[in-house]
């Protein structure tokens, strides 16, 4: 269930690695570039884990957590 359709509040956990899991707290976009001419925008989430630690990562790296 990889690169999923995530919202604000959301349960997720890192994609194919084991570790704690976190809530979705911010989405957004920034612009990145990689190189002078070719500028797109990407998506950022910011989850805060359940171990305290706030991390960015993108889509692509979480998984959405099942609701028990």
């Amino acid at each position: 269930m990889a690169n999923p359709k995530l919202n604000v509040s959301d349960r997720v956990k890192r994609a194919k690695i084991p570790g704690c899991h976190g809530i979705v707290k911010e989405l957004r976009t920034e612009v990145t570039a990689s190189s002078a001419e070719a500028r797109e925008k990407s998506l950022i989430i910011s989850v805060q884990w359940d171990n305290g630690t706030l991390s960015y990562m993108t889509p692509e790296a979480l998984e959405l957590v099942k609701s028990e």
